[in-house]
């Protein structure tokens, strides 16, 4: 048993970034639980190599999907282990727009509004590419750097998305904009992945008054009356247990939730069907689940012999020696070099459509199906892919059993409202209108699925249903608010009615964001730190 000021559980994209402002006062003991492993195996650092290890359970953790209509069986996966999803994910990044964040604040969660949150982004960001937005942050702890993509299809691509209605900008993570632009990953500018431990937990080890211990589990909080005193873990097998002044949970928007509910917070009822006592009754624990809608379609790629051939044969080898002797080529790199920004509501500072495209195509799903193995194709193709930002529809993340290693079950209710779906039809039609610009016209080629002979809006709808999925982006299990009944934390992220217990990470964010959720992440940690230290200066 031990003694700590705060105690941090999980090491992922918002607990690297508390273990570090919280313990940069040395007067402040603190202590960050991590479940996985280290994270450290060479397909992490490089960029490219991720898929090598996708859904290997030392670097994911899986979560049941209940079956929705139309849709196969599915399975969501994080990221587990020091730096959680982001040394894992796909590295694309985007902070968030100025509207995303003072909606929070019209909302009564006063200090979440742009002016706040544009000062946090400063803060950890480290990018120094030219073009870069006045706003941008040089000297932070996350590098980021964009796309060095170039060929005929890259500039193709980028003149079909002008004439689609995105013009070039030369920072796409610029505030309130529209527009395509370089993407932007989380590789530092030596060509490595940088995941926030190793950006933000790594070059301060050192500090006597921070403590990282991993693998162990946490399996409960500690209460006291309406107090948390600290956690209850699992390490080999054996229980151990820490206690601390304040317990923040960054447990990731499916683990947090569960972990509050093992310890007897959250809806009542649920919690006494599987027999778990109810130490505090809060309804929204797991509740208010959204997530952005992914899609992506295929087209032959002519002219071209694509991007997919530098990952298979003579040539992934030739690139994996290249990458290690230079940290340059194909596995340098994940993802799509354009990223787009785009309004069809008449929202030009407040995009509610993100797309991407390169000259890369994985299998279909009737292919996958029909032959299961790589998902990779040996055909050359060009793939538009893309979310929508602003989902209306509403899950749930709900425990399976008591047993802290049984992961909850996640229930999205896509298209649950019916603004999803046709929002998910505006962008597939977008993406058919992006493959049929002129720009184009010397590269595209047969679309491969659902096919350009389904033309009928019935048929389409049905295809679309098993093209859409979960982003991965998730948000709201732990929702920040003003109103206990239909919340779970206020807006300095401590939890209704409990002393000494607070959440953050993405499963307290109200609303979605305008992009992937890595950048948010830390942004919200960066947020909630300076709560927390006003708090203890107090």
């Amino acid at each position: 048993m031990a003694q700590f000021d705060y105690i941090i559980v999980g090491a992922g994209s918002s607990g690297c970034v508390l273990a570090n402002r919280l313990s940069a006062d040395p007067r402040h003991q603190v202590l960050l639980i991590e479940d996985g492993g280290r994270n450290d195996h060479p397909f992490i650092l490089m960029a490219g190599g991720f898929v090598k290890i996708m859904g290997n359970p030392a670097y994911f953790r899986a979560f049941p999907v209940a079956q929705q209509p139309g849709r196969r069986k599915e399975m969501h996966a994080y990221g587990r282990g020091l730096g959680g999803s982001s040394a894992i994910n796909g590295t694309w990044y985007l902070p968030g727009m100025p509207a995303d964040f003072d909606g929070w604040a019209a909302n009564g969660l006063t200090g979440w509004g742009w002016e706040e949150m544009s000062r946090c982004i400063t803060r950890f960001e480290n990018y120094r590419a030219p073009g870069a937005h006045p706003g941008r942050g040089r000297n932070g702890e996350q590098q980021i750097t964009p796309s060095d993509y170039k060929g005929p299809v890259f500039d193709a691509l980028v003149g079909a998305f002008e004439q689609g209605g995105m013009p070039w900008v030369s920072d796409i993570t610029a505030p309130g904009i529209t527009g395509a632009g370089r993407s932007q990953y989380t590789v530092d500018r030596a060509g490595q992945r940088q995941s926030t431990f190793e950006a933000f937990v790594e070059p301060i080890r050192h500090r006597g008054n921070l403590t990282v211990i991993h693998p162990v589990a946490v399996s409960r909080l500690i209460l006291d009356g309406a107090r948390v005193t600290g956690v209850m873990c699992e390490r080999d097998g054996v229980e151990e247990t820490h206690h601390a002044g304040e317990v923040i949970v960054s447990a990731g928007v499916y683990g947090s939730p569960q972990l509050l509910q093992l310890s007897g917070i959250g809806p009542g009822a649920e919690l006494q069907r599987l027999g778990i006592p109810v130490a505090h009754e809060l309804a929204a624990v797991g509740q208010n689940f959204a997530d952005h809608q992914k899609m992506g379609v295929s087209f032959d790629l002519h002219n071209n012999p694509g991007n997919n051939r530098e990952f298979l044969g003579w040539r992934l080898y030739r690139n994996a020696i290249r990458y290690f002797l230079t940290r340059t080529g194909p596995l340098a790199r994940v993802g799509m070099p354009v990223t787009g920004l785009i309004s069809t509501e008449g929202h030009d500072h407040w995009p509610e459509f993100q797309v991407a495209a390169a000259p890369f195509a994985m299998r279909t799903i009737n292919e996958m199906a029909e032959r299961p193995g790589s998902p990779l194709t040996d055909r050359p193709g060009l793939t538009f892919s893309g979310y929508h930002l602003r989902p209306r529809s509403r899950g749930t993340v709900t425990l399976t059993s008591p047993n802290h290693r049984d992961a909850p079950e996640v229930d999205p209710r896509m298209w649950s409202d019916p603004y999803d779906q046709h929002k998910a039809m505006e962008l597939f039609h977008l993406f058919r209108k992006l493959a049929a610009m002129p720009a184009l016209a010397p590269y595209i080629g047969a679309e491969r699925m659902p096919g350009a002979n389904v033309q009928d809006e019935g048929a389409l709808v049905a295809e679309v249903r098993k093209m859409t999925e979960c982003g991965l982006h998730g948000t709201g299990t732990c929702t920040m608010g003003t109103d206990a009944a239909v919340s779970v934390v206020d807006a300095r992220c401590r939890v209704h009615g409990l002393a000494g217990l607070r959440v953050v990470d993405c499963s307290i964010m109200p609303t979605p964001v305008s992009g992937n959720t890595n950048g948010p992440a830390i942004a919200v940690a960066e947020r909630a730190a300076e709560l927390i230290l006003e708090d203890a200066r107090r």
